[in-house]
């Protein structure tokens, strides 16, 4: 039977454990009398008075603590082993943003020789609207640390943050994980033998950090080139394309020490997108949040662009 350890109720979810209220809306007209605006609420942190944008009279707002209670329940009442569990938390945008992983050890699982998995539940919300309320589980790869989420829809619970939003569904919704995770390991084993060309993975590549123009051109001049992705990120319409450039140079190493498969792509991107610095220094502050989009950029391009190749014989 799973040892189910204690998850204390206060002070231990960081910088996130603080609660946010629901504030009236107005302006100063130009006689200098504040007017209401109808139907619209400022939401207002408790702790140091900061207010986020407006939201309007159909959101539903989550306080942090509990978006991360919630996920806890989901690990109680499942069959995970939580002995040395770890909890690690963050925020962005003032706050307006939070995240949380919790990593388990006793759940390592071998996808190669000397290649080990650890499963991760990741829990994501904002106060403000401006990210969905989100419950998935994902991979921590202990090779590199770079963070996967589980290659599959079963694998996680989004809602909006509309009146509709109830995030006790998640506990009855979401499926237990240790099945979730053993399917993503015999993907991750997939994915190291399926072969790829250069061609390919620089258009997946494309696909998950590249602009519509940039992803374009690529398809465009690839049979120009020979395949030769090299002269390809040459021309001086590449000249900007720093996030893709980035990925095919992390996919560069991957590729000489996995081999040129669908594993080392994906850890290519996946290292991008848990490791990568940010490319403004006035973003810096906001960096958990730009990593997170990465991820779900990735995500998104492994559903689509990267599963369907392991259907093709």
């Amino acid at each position: 039977m799973n040892t189910i350890i204690n998850f204390p109720d206060t002070n231990t979810y960081g910088d996130a454990d603080f609660t946010c209220t629901l504030q009236r809306a107005g302006y100063f007209n130009n006689d200098g009398a504040i007017v209401e605006v109808p139907n619209t609420h400022f939401v207002v942190r408790d702790d140091n008075g900061v207010a986020f944008k407006p939201i309007g009279k159909d959101y539903q707002l989550v306080q942090h603590p509990d978006a991360f209670k919630t996920a806890e329940r989901i690990i109680k009442q499942s069959s995970l082993k939580t002995e040395d569990m770890k909890r690690d938390f963050a925020i962005s945008h003032d706050g307006a943003r939070a995240f949380a992983t919790y990593t388990f050890p006793l759940h390592r699982e071998s996808v190669g020789l000397n290649d080990d998995i650890e499963l991760q539940l990741l829990v994501r919300n904002s106060v403000d609207g401006s990210m969905r309320f989100c419950i998935e589980f994902g991979a921590l790869r202990l090779a590199c640390l770079n963070g996967m989420t589980a290659l599959s829809s079963i694998g996680s619970f989004k809602r909006k943050h509309s009146k509709y939003l109830n995030i006790n569904d998640a506990v009855e919704k979401l499926p237990d994980a240790v099945s979730i995770y053993n399917d993503s390991i015999e993907t991750y084993k997939k994915f190291r033998l399926k072969t790829i060309s250069d061609s390919d993975a620089i258009v997946i590549i494309a696909d998950a950090t590249a602009t519509a123009n940039h992803q374009k051109f690529i398809k465009s001049k690839l049979t120009e080139v020979n395949g030769d992705v090299e002269h390809l990120l040459w021309f001086s319409e590449m000249s900007r394309a720093y996030q893709l450039k980035d990925v095919w140079k992390e996919y560069k190493t991957y590729k000489r020490d996995l081999g040129p498969n669908l594993w080392a792509l994906y850890n290519a991107m996946t290292g991008w997108a848990t490791h990568h610095d940010v490319y403004k220094e006035s973003s810096r502050n906001n960096l958990v949040a730009i990593q997170n989009d990465r991820r779900t950029s990735v995500h998104k391009t492994a559903e689509k662009m990267m599963l369907p190749l392991l259907e093709v014989a």
